[in-house]
């Protein structure tokens, strides 16, 4: 799979990647997980994305290719939980995001953090 450096980092990303949102609002089974991000990641798709606004999506994903992390870069977004009903834009919010996303992800790294459908306004307060 073709593969491009992502910014002004060092990361060489697949142009395809995985997005969790899907499997964690929609009843996906762990077997059924395992074997979608196993095919992916041997087919060369090296991005898998999720949030903890996707409900069960970052727990189906740590349980079926954490034995797997240096194969891929794992992206997550903080800020926005539980299906978008509760955001946390402290800096004391967002740490505590994170740490539910790497436990969740059973890791202890992430390749990328991003602030999850934070606005305009609260950016610019910026804490």
């Amino acid at each position: 799979m073709e593969k491009r450096q992502f910014g002004k980092t060092d990361m060489q990303v697949s142009v395809l990647g995985y997005g969790g949102a899907e499997i964690g609002f929609e009843g996906a089974t762990l077997e059924n997980v395992t074997t979608m991000l196993n095919e992916a990641l041997d087919a060369g798709l090296n991005v898998i994305d999720s949030a903890a606004a996707y409900l069960v999506s970052e727990e189906l994903i740590g349980q079926a290719v954490s034995n797997r992390r240096k194969d891929f870069y794992l992206f997550t977004k903080c800020g926005a939980a539980e299906g978008f009903t509760k955001f946390d834009w402290s800096k004391k919010g967002l740490l505590s995001h994170i740490e539910t996303s790497l436990k969740a992800l059973r890791t202890d790294y992430l390749d990328l953090i991003q602030l999850h459908s934070c606005n305009k306004s609260v950016l610019e307060q910026g804490e």
